[in-house]
Order: structure tokens, then sequence, then C-alpha cells
């Protein structure tokens, strides 16, 4: 089955869509193109996107580069803004080959051999290394290799550049390319003569200032928009492209990503004028060079432009500043992992057991998207994961087995989603972390730090306040998404796995207190449910106790606060408490939850059967017990926006408690003796009326 869906997903296709748009070009058009900034977290599918988009456009005049891997090699702004040239100048069939001659003499400029002490000289240098016969230039272009050994940052690229020279030798293309040479001269505020420009652009290159490099970069970014102007400004070339250029630029917030990023904008506001280059730039964080206030000036922690709701099917980027616009990639809504459900299902065939359920298609795309919430690489990783398991082994044992706490695909999928650079404590501290509803109370929890972790504090507060790394949900609706801290279901899920398989330390030895960051790193679920619920508790928050006592296997004292608080509050908020207590982390995973249903329902409250019981509490006790094992059920407004978007449909994955809900519900309802409580309880026992898959 195809991984990741490159442009398969509704998703995608809404992006192909919106740059087709703005790529098909018509005869006297001069549109401003903005640049496109595509925002996502790891693991969103932007590089996936960019490698479709380079392949659906491959007729077209397009580039794609990785930035990322690009400064790892050590290349400059030059370097990435030569290999752009190149891929643009490549001959496609359909297309009048583009040329920049600008460009390309510039760029042979800045790596000649000049003589330093002696300007008369040097001037003479660069017109032999400029007109002179083709043997001289291709000697000054094979010596790049050893000038950039002794000259800071030459462009490795450069040995291409004589094929962007075309017919050079012809006396009115040297002029016409030094009437050009000319204007870009008088934009850099450059004086004399064009020879001593190209001179003094060399000497700037190959100064060890950063500021002039920048300035003889600028120029060479102005070189290549004016060739671009050019080519498609002439009569011929306004009537035969029929296509703008598509720069497709990935990590864009790595260091060379930014610098290149601010040089490419800063040379097009300083044109003031339109050229033909569509730039579309996907980032894992919001560039650095973009928080200058040029460009819309430093972003709020957890405000990030360009939200694409999920209900909506078109992809439309938001304007920061003139000349860029912002988009956020969603993730995949349940129709779309459906349709890769179907093709896992059809990969599977006939060797494998289909589901259990009427309609296995739903239910598997149900299934998977409660799980990763529609994350395309967790998508696509979990279904690839399902096809592997023994033949024999049937769907919801399949689900449970590849997501095992010690699971080869929990710690594949937590090293995809994850930043690269996290650090060990980062992680234990996510771990723990992962207990609370979001990372806010987490971070707020001192029980769970030592003094001496202030430098994993820190970088946990960074990492919990940056969206894109705790891959947060942003509908628009913080009730439903939870506030900004809140880390994305199918992450969330991926850590309490993690937690679920650190041993529970020995009481004898040490208790939940511990001591450094070792003891605190060894705590286990149980552990660190009890020091969240104590918290809680202390600080009088009787509803975040609750939570913390069911999820480390309480539900005593969780049903006791439910009943406690029937006759005290409405109806709808007791439904509110009820989804959030739902919502809890299971006490139960691994191979308990290969036991059979009934039996872990039934172990969960037998203690209804020690002593006399009042029978509202029994049934609130059954009604919670069901609740928290069962999915989640179709959305109520009203009552399941409680701010905790986590789902675990594993303990029930087939629904099967759908009715003892009911059940209990309908009991409630009637011993109520309230028209508001009845209207509210019956409400919620038809939430329950069918498999939340159909």
């Amino acid at each position: 089955m195809p991984q990741e869906w490159a442009g398969e997903s509704g998703r995608d296709r809404a992006v192909e869509h919106y740059v087709q748009e703005l790529l098909v070009r018509r005869p006297g058009g001069r549109p401003e193109l903005p640049a496109t900034l595509l925002l996502g977290p790891r693991g969103s599918g932007k590089t996936t996107v960019l490698r479709h988009l380079a392949d659906w456009a491959r007729r077209a005049p397009v580039a794609r580069l990785d930035l990322a891997a690009l400064g790892q090699e050590g290349r400059k702004p030059i370097d990435v803004l030569a290999a752009l040239v190149f891929q643009l100048n490549e001959k496609k069939r359909d297309f009048a080959r583009l040329r920049f001659p600008a460009f390309g003499l510039l760029t042979i400029a800045v790596a000649a051999r000049m003589d330093a002490a002696d300007r008369d000289a040097a001037v003479r240098q660069m017109e032999e290394a400029l007109v002179g016969p083709p043997g001289s230039r291709s000697e000054v272009i094979n010596q790049l290799a050893t000038y950039a050994a002794t000259v800071l940052g030459a462009p490795t690229a450069v040995t291409a550049a004589l094929p962007l020279l075309p017919e050079w030798r012809r006396h009115w293309v040297r002029l016409r390319v030094r009437w050009q040479l000319a204007r870009i001269r008088r934009r850099s505020r450059g004086g004399g003569s064009v020879d001593g420009f190209l001179v003094d652009l060399n000497q700037r290159y190959g100064d060890r200032e950063a500021a002039e490099r920048q300035r003889a970069e600028a120029v060479l970014f102005d070189a290549f928009l004016d060739d671009l102007r050019r080519a498609y400004g002439s009569r011929g070339g306004d009537k035969r492209r029929t296509t703008q250029c598509l720069v497709l630029l990935d990590n864009v917030d790595s260091p060379l990503g930014n610098d290149f990023l601010k040089a490419l904008l800063d040379a097009r506001r300083k044109a003031g004028a339109a050229d033909p280059l569509l730039v579309l730039a996907t980032a894992g964080s919001y560039p650095a060079a973009l928080e200058g206030f040029a460009f819309g000036g430093p972003r709020r922690p957890g405000a990030l432009p360009g939200r694409w709701p999920a209900q909506e099917e078109r992809f439309v980027p938001e304007q920061v500043v003139k000349g860029l616009v912002v988009g956020r990639l969603r993730d995949l809504v349940r129709h779309e992992v459906e349709q890769q459900a179907k093709e896992a299902l059809r990969s599977a065939g006939r060797r494998v057991p289909a589901p259990a359920a009427d309609n296995g298609v739903q239910w598997l795309g149900w299934a998977v998207h409660e799980i990763t919430r529609g994350h395309p690489a967790g998508t696509a990783q979990l279904l690839a994961a399902l096809l592997e398991c023994p033949a024999d082994a049937g769907w919801e044992a399949r689900l449970r087995q590849v997501l095992q706490p010690s699971s080869e695909l929990v710690d594949a999928l937590l090293e995809r989603l994850l930043p690269i650079d996290a650090s060990g404590e980062l992680m234990q501290a996510l771990t723990r972390g992962a207990a609370a509803v979001d990372l806010a109370q987490a971070r707020a929890g001192r029980v769970l730090w030592d003094e001496s972790s202030a430098r994993v504090q820190e970088e946990f507060n960074d990492f919990c306040t940056d969206v894109l790394r705790t891959m947060h949900l942003d509908s628009g609706d913080e009730e439903s998404d939870g506030r900004t801290e809140t880390p994305h279901p199918l992450l969330r899920l991926l850590l309490l796995r993690r937690l679920a398989a650190v041993p529970e330390p020995d009481a004898a030895a040490g208790g939940i207190a511990g001591g450094g960051d070792g003891a605190a790193g060894a705590r286990g679920r149980r552990a660190v449910h009890a020091a969240l619920r104590d918290r809680a508790a202390a600080a009088g928050e009787e509803a975040t106790a609750a939570y913390h006592a069911l999820a480390g296997g309480d539900l005593a004292a969780a049903a006791a606060y439910l009943d406690d608080s029937f006759d005290r509050v409405e109806p709808e908020e007791w439904c509110a408490d009820l989804c959030r207590l739902r919502r809890a982390p299971l006490a139960d995973a691994g191979p308990a939850l290969d036991q059979p249903l009934w039996e872990r329902y039934e172990r969960l409250v037998q203690h209804l059967g020690e002593g006399a019981v009042e029978q509202r509490l029994r049934t609130i006790t059954r009604l919670l017990a069901a609740v928290w094992i069962g999915p989640e059920p179709p959305d109520d407004p009203r009552t399941d926006r409680v701010g905790d978007p986590y789902r675990d449909p594993l303990g029930d994955p087939g629904a099967e408690l759908y009715g003892e809900i009911q059940a209990r519900l309908h009991t409630l309802a009637v011993h109520a003796d309230s028209v508001p409580w009845t209207s509210a309880l019956l409400r919620k026992a038809k939430q329950y009326g069918k498999e939340p898959w159909l």
C-alpha cells in the first residue's frame, strides 16, 4: 500500500489545486505571487507533499531543494541559489529553456582569482575571465574547487555556470548583459564601471565579514530575479511561457533555510516588481527569519497563522505581510483514513480474518483515526504494522499487539514525532508529563520535578509552548482541542505507552519520592498518577484528583466523586465531569487488554460485592467503569468538549459495552426524579445508541 499516500488524500489534492491555480500563466499577466509557507509538525507529510508536487509539475520549470540537507553539507545561500538556477535551467520539452546570463556572469565573477593589491590588474583579470576564449573561462571555473579552500564559502555549484551564458561570445549578448548589470549595480548602490563593480563584488564575497558577504549575495539574488523577469517579459517569452516557475523549498526553518528565505524575500521586496517565481516552502517550526518586524514580528506562543479547519476542503493560507502567506497542513480526516484502511484490508487479502464488525472498512478506518487522529506518518506506520502481524491474528488483536508498551511501533513513532535533538532527560519528563491532561499541568506539578532538573524544566517549557512540537490540534475551539500546551492525542498515547513500560519502583526503596533525575525518570505510571492526585487534592481540585485516581486504578474513589457531585451540580456539568473521567488513560495496557472484555469489566467493579453499597453509587460505579473502558461516542457539544482530545479505543474496540452503558444511564434517569436530570441522562444514553464507526 502507498506509504503516507503522497498526493492521494483530499488534503494533498487541495494543496495541489492551490498551486495549480497560481502556476498557470496567461499572456500579459503579471500577478504578484506571494511566497507560501507551509507549516506542519514532524511526520505531517510536508516533504511528501513537496515530492509529489515536484513530480506533478515536472513538465514545467520546477526546482525542489532540501535546505537542511544542504546546510549539513556546509553550503551557503549562493550555493542554494545556484542549485535552484540549474534545476530551473533544465531543458523541458514543452517550454522554452530558461537562461540566466546576469546570474551566471556574476557567479563566475565572485569565484574568479583577483589581484587584491592592484585594482587595475584586478579589472583586467576580470575582463579576461569574462570575455576571453571559452577555454580560459572553463579554466576559471575548474579552479573553483581550489579557490573554495582558500576563500571562505566560494559557491561549489559554479562549475555549471557556463550553460547559463547563451552564445556569450556574440557581441550583442555581452552588451545586453552589461546593460543589465549596470541596472543591478545602480540598485545595489554601486558606482564606477561594470568591470569595477564586478571586482568589488568579488572582493566583497571573499571578505571574512558576514555583512560584506551578505551584500555580495544580495546582488546575486537581484540578478537571479532580474533574469527571470527578462525571460518572461520579452514579447516571445510572454507568449511562450504558459506557467510560472515552481520553487519547492523544504526545511526553511533550518539555519541555511532561514538565511536563504530571508535573502530571497528581501530581494523580491527590494525589486518592487512582480516576478514569475511561485515559492512553496515548508517548515516544522516558525522560521526565525520571519520573526522580524518586516515580516509581521515575533509570534505569540501557540498563536500561529494559517489554521486549516478539518471541515474546510480548500487550502487557504493566511496573509502575514505583503508577499508572504502562511498555511498549516491539517491532519487527515476520517474518510481519508478510511481510504487507507480499505487499501490495507485489500492488501491483507483472504489470508487474514475479516474484522468482526459488519462494515470492516468503516470500523478499521474509525479505529485507526481514533488512535492517530489522522496524523499522516502515524496513520501510515500503524496500518503498515498491522499488515506485518501473524496471519491468524484478528484485527482487534493486531491493534493491541502493535501498540504494546514496549513495541517497536511505539518506539519508532516516538522517534519520528519528537524533536531530533530531544535529550534523554526531556524524554523522561515528557513521559511523566503525559499522565496529565496537558503539559501545563505537568509543568506546574512540582512533585514531578527535582531541584537538580532546572535545565530540563527549561527544555520542557520550550517544548510544551511550541504547538508544532507538541503537534497540538487546532480546530479553533479550545474546548475541543485543549489549551495550547495539550499534546496531540497520538503523541500522548505513545508517551503513555512508554510510561506503562516503566517498572513501578519498590516502595521499600524510596517509593515515589525518589531522589535526583534518575529516580524521577524511573517513576512508573501508578506512581506518577498518585503524585498528581495528591497535588490536586492538596490544591482542592477534586475533579482532577478523581481523574488521576481513576487513571491509577482507583475506580471507587472516582465513582464516589461523581456520586457526591450528583446532587450538587447541574446535569450538563455532571455529564461533562463524566466525560472528563471517561477519557482518563486506561489502567490496563499491553497483555491485560487481551483478556476477555467482560472479565475485565467485572474485575473492575468486583469491590461492589464487598459490603453494602447504595444503589445510586453502585449504578454510577458500573457506568463509569463501562464508559472508561468503552470507546468515545459521537460528540455532544453540550457536555463533551472539556479541553481534552485524548482517545483510546483499545479497551473495547468493538463497542460491546454500549448496551451496558445505555442500561446504567436509563437506570439513573428513572431514579433522578427531576426533569432536567432525566432529559440530560436520556440524551446521554442516546449517544451510545449505535456503534461509533457508523
